[in-house]
This record gives structure tokens, sequence and C-alpha cells, in this order.
């Protein structure tokens, strides 16, 4: 019995934290990075700030700007 108990409890917190937190262990999306062939960056890093992707693109390199918005 302290056993089922345990684990119905265990089986509840888990179910709660994944309806809370989903968001955190959803899936990352990835995009092709403009003006990187063939390299894959964070498609949320992004959107948030494509300015200093960019930026970073034009001043550093590929290599920089792909590094600062890897997954």
């Amino acid at each position: 019995m302290g056993l089922a108990v345990v684990l119905v409890v265990a089986v509840g917190a888990a179910c709660t934290c994944a309806y809370l937190f989903w968001p955190a262990a959803a899936p990352l999306a990835l995009m092709k990075a403009p003006g990187a062939a063939g390299f894959m960056i964070s498609r949320a890093a992004f959107l948030a700030n494509p300015q200093l992707y960019f930026e970073l693109l034009r001043t550093a390199g590929v290599q920089a700007a792909v590094a600062a918005f890897a997954a």
C-alpha cells in the first residue's frame, strides 16, 4: 500500500510539472541562419534580437553570430 501511494504522488507531481513547465520542456525550434549557409540557429533567440544577429554577422563574422545564437 505504501509503494502505491508514493507512485501515485510521484506521477501526480510529474504531471503537474509537465503541465506548468511545458514551454521549457518543448522542443527547441531551429531555423537556417540567414547569411550563413548550412548553419542552424535558435529561432526564439533570433526573433528576440535579429538586429544583434546581423550586427555580429557583419562585424565579427559567421562563426561568432552562429555561436551567439546557437541552440
